[in-house]
C-alpha cells in the first residue's frame, strides 16, 4: 500500500492532462490488490493486519475515484462509481435500476466503454443515483433531465432543503 500511497500523492492535479491516465494506472493496480486482500479476508484465518489493510484500499481507492469522477474528462464507470457508493448502492442493484445487464457497472468502473445503446441509460442512471442521494445541484444537470421510471427522486432544492420530485 505504501507504493500506492507515493503513487497518488504524486499524481498531478486533476486539471492536468496526464492525471486520468496516471489515476487509471493507479486504480487498476488498487483494484487488484483489493481483490486480493478480499480473497485473503476470506480465506485466512482471522487478522486484523489484513482485515484493516482492505479497508485502507477501499477507502483511499474511493477517494481516488472521487477525485477522477471529479475531475475534467472523467469516464461515466468513475461517475457511476461515485454516485453509486454515495448512495450505497452495489453494482447490480445499480444495473437493476434502469434495466441494464448486473456485470455492466463493475466494467464500466474498470476502464470499459460502453455502447452507443448503453451510454444514455448509464447516463440516466448516474443522474438519477446522483439525485436520489442528494450529491449537488441535480436541477443544471443535462443527463438529469430524464430519469426514466425512477419514480419518486429527492431534489436538493437552492436552499439546501429536500422536496419530493416526480420523475419524467
Amino acid at each position: 500500500m505504501h507504493m500506492y500511497r507515493a503513487a497518488i500523492d504524486s499524481l498531478p492535479f486533476p486539471e492536468d492532462k496526464k492525471f486520468h491516465k496516471r489515476a487509471e494506472v493507479v486504480l487498476t493496480g488498487m483494484r487488484k490488490l483489493r481483490t486480493a486482500l478480499t480473497e485473503a479476508a476470506s480465506h485466512s484465518r482471522p487478522s486484523p493486519t489484513v482485515m484493516m489493510a482492505l479497508s485502507d484500499v477501499r477507502r483511499r481507492y474511493d477517494d481516488l475515484m472521487e477525485r477522477a469522477a471529479d475531475a475534467p474528462g472523467s469516464t461515466l464507470g468513475q461517475q457511476l462509481y461515485t454516485a453509486r457508493i454515495h448512495a450505497k448502492l452495489s453494482p447490480q442493484e445499480a444495473a437493476n435500476g434502469m434495466g441494464l445487464r448486473p456485470d455492466l457497472p463493475d466494467e464500466l468502473e474498470a476502464g470499459a466503454t460502453p455502447t452507443d445503446k448503453e451510454t444514455p441509460l448509464v447516463q440516466q442512471l448516474i443522474a438519477a443515483i446522483r439525485t436520489v442521494a442528494g450529491l449537488g445541484d441535480v436541477e443544471h444537470r443535462p443527463a438529469e433531465e430524464n430519469l426514466n421510471g425512477w419514480e419518486e427522486a429527492l431534489v436538493v432544492n437552492g436552499a439546501g432543503e429536500e422536496a419530493s420530485a416526480a420523475a419524467h
